[in-house]
C-alpha cells in the first residue's frame, strides 16, 4: 500500500513540475511596466492611454475621425 501512495505522490509532483516547466513566460514580467496615464476622448468620452490618443489644441481625442468630427484638424 505505501508503495501506492508513493507512486501517486511521485506522479502528482511530476505533472506539476511538468505544468511549471511548460509556462515559462508566467514570471511577472507584464507588472514590471510601471502603469501609464488615461485620458478622455474630448468627443466621446473613451478612456485610453495616453501614448494611443491624438492631441490636438489641449484635448485628447481616440481617434482621427472624432479629431475631424470636432473641427480640430490638429492646428
Amino acid at each position: 500500500m505505501t508503495k501506492y501512495l508513493l507512486l501517486l505522490v511521485l506522479a502528482l509532483f511530476a505533472c506539476w513540475a511538468w505544468r511549471g516547466f511548460r509556462k515559462p513566460g508566467r514570471t511577472g514580467a507584464p507588472r514590471d511596466r510601471a502603469a501609464e496615464r488615461m485620458v478622455q476622448c474630448a468627443h466621446c468620452g473613451v478612456n485610453q492611454p495616453v501614448s494611443e490618443s491624438l492631441l490636438a489644441d489641449g484635448r485628447y481625442y481616440c481617434c482621427a475621425a472624432h479629431l475631424r468630427e470636432s473641427g480640430n484638424d490638429g492646428g
